[in-house]
């Protein structure tokens, strides 16, 4: 996949999860900067959740995924709002964040190869390992191994894929929160964030 259709891709994702929000905010110089208090309370969702998968007690390690070349404020807002949704739990700790790189190349809906061994490989020596990325919509047998496989319990931030509602299914998955297609029609003129992920966001638990 060449580059131009990459970011339409990507674009087309943050469509869905921005719908009818205003995620760009002026400030009093004329400047546009990113609304970051939707994505902060995304993350403090998925701060909140990984503390009930882990019963408020453990350590956790958090993956971003980085597209190289592009820059997306939102992964420091996510970040910043997880910290602040496990701040709420005493038990459970946050080890430190990792990124997972990914080239310009390929198609955005796949992982590459090894991406799914090197996920589950974070998760060595703690209790859960919570992605914010793109889950590919399709796995092959190899990477389905490697994640059920893995010692620790896996949380899943990212767009609607028919692979995530199998993982949660099968408990591969704890916990997702993941993107409604279509999201629910807005009810005012502006959302709250805690409105805007009710309507953009779903949360599946594993049985």
């Amino acid at each position: 996949m060449d580059k131009k259709s990459l970011i339409i891709a990507i674009i087309a994702v943050l469509a869905i999860a921005g719908a009818t929000i205003r995620l760009v905010s002026s400030g009093s110089d004329g400047s546009s900067k990113l609304n970051a208090k939707p994505f902060e309370y995304l993350g403090s969702v998925a701060g909140e959740e990984t503390a009930k998968v882990l019963g408020n007690q453990g350590t956790v390690v958090v993956v971003v995924e980085v597209i190289e070349g592009m820059q997306n404020p939102a992964n420091e807002s996510q970040v910043k709002g997880f910290k602040a949704g496990l701040a709420k739990t005493k038990g459970v700790t946050l080890k430190e964040v990792k990124e997972l790189k990914r080239d310009m190349s390929g198609d955005p809906r796949l992982w590459p190869e090894g991406r799914a061994a090197q996920v589950a490989g974070f998760g060595t020596g703690v209790g859960a390992v919570v992605l914010f990325g793109n889950f590919p919509q399709t796995l092959p047998p190899a990477d389905l191994a490697a994640l059920k496989g893995g010692s620790a319990k896996l949380v899943v931030v990212s767009s609607a894929s028919p692979t995530v509602d199998a993982l949660v299914a099968q408990g591969v998955i704890r916990t997702a929160i993941v993107t409604r297609v279509p999201p629910k029609p807005a009810i005012g003129d502006k959302d709250t964030p805690a409105q805007w992920f009710e309507r953009t966001y779903t949360v599946l638990k594993a049985p």
